[in-house]
Parts: C-alpha cells; structure tokens; sequence
C-alpha cells in the first residue's frame, strides 16, 4: 500500500487504494489510518465543489521508508556500465571496489571472533541466502541475480569475490578466497589460507 502511494503522481482516495490492491474499502481506510498514525502518509479533504461530504484523499509523506529498491539497482547499473565496464582492468577495478567494501564492513560491524560464521551473517544482512560448512560458504540466494543485466553479472560477482577478500583481511582471518564458482542458481565460495595458491604457483 505504501509501495503504491509512492508511485501516485497525485493524491489517492480509499476507493483508488482499494481497487488497486483488490482490498475492500473499508480494510483499505484501515491501513490507510495506521499508515497515518506512524507518521507515513497524510491525509487531506479534497475539495471538489460537488455537493456532498468532500472525499479524503492520501499522499506518502517524506518521512515514509522507501519500499521499492528500482532506484538503487539503476545506480548500481549506470555505475557499472559508466565507470568500470568499459574500463580495460574492469573485473580488477570491480574485485577491488569489492575489497574495499568488504573491509569497511567488517572495520565497522561488530565480530564474533569467528571470522566465515560472521562474513555468512553480513552477507546474509545484506539479501544472501547462506550456508556455511566448515570453510566453504554456499549461496543459496542472490539479490542481484535477477535485478541487474546478465552482461554485468560477472562484474558484480568479482565485486562480492572482492567483498569476501577485504571483509577476511580486515578480520585478521589468515584466509583469502580460494574459488567462487558461479552457478546458475547456487554459488559457492571456498576459501584457504592467505598465500596458499602463490605458494602452489611457485612449487609447480
């Protein structure tokens, strides 16, 4: 209900709600009252000159929480494809967004000293579906998957690849990301310890 009051280019009347929403009119006045008590939205006589009791009319108030996330996965997108897609390093640029991101998260959050339990709990905060078992992290779900354009996917996965870097780092974990397989609907990050895969390099 608050969703579409948003959008309302003009004010709304209960019944305008109601058939919207499918709602009968007076469940509609109902929500519509409480969303005026907590301060979300305003309620005002609109004056039509017609004979009669004048019908009240409702507008979102500045103060509403925003309930639709369009305009960040916008910014997210015009970000994306200004400023790091046509860049030649553009997966290093993302990874390195990312690190930076993660770190901040984890200077910032409070930790429980086990640093996989509480990189699963921050992304999970963050709209991940996670499972953890002993050192690799399973997504069971992604909120960018189905909102951002599939060209840019693999920039955003390096973003939160980067992320898992940055929040371990911060941490003081001793780890790093060893593999983040991608798959068309489950990811899995496992991860080692800081160092191995240049130690591999090194010995083969």
């Amino acid at each position: 209900m608050l969703a579409f009051l948003q959008s309302a280019s003009e004010p709304v009347s209960v019944i305008d709600v109601a058939n919207e929403l499918g709602l009968h009119k007076n469940s509609a006045r109902f929500h519509l009252d409480a969303l005026v008590e907590a301060g979300y939205v305003e309620r005002a006589v609109n004056a039509t000159g017609s004979q009669g009791r004048p019908p009240l009319v409702f507008t979102a108030t500045s103060e509403s929480p925003t309930i639709s996330n369009l305009h960040l996965t916008e910014l997210v997108q015009v970000l994306i494809s200004s400023f790091i897609q046509p860049t030649p390093g553009s997966f290093e640029l993302a990874e390195s967004a990312g690190r930076t991101w993660g770190a901040g998260v984890a200077s910032q959050e409070d930790q429980s000293g086990i640093a996989l339990a509480d990189l699963a709990t921050h992304l999970g905060e963050r709209g991940f579906g996670t499972t953890l078992d002993d050192e690799t992290v399973t997504f069971t779900r992604c909120p960018f998957r189905a909102t951002i354009a599939p060209e840019q996917l693999p920039l955003v996965c390096a973003m939160h690849r980067g992320f898992l870097d940055g929040f371990l780092d911060e941490s003081g974990a001793g780890l790093e990301t060893a593999e983040l397989a991608i798959g068309p609907r489950i990811c899995t990050a496992t991860f080692e310890e800081q160092g191995a895969a240049r130690a591999h390099s090194s010995i083969a």
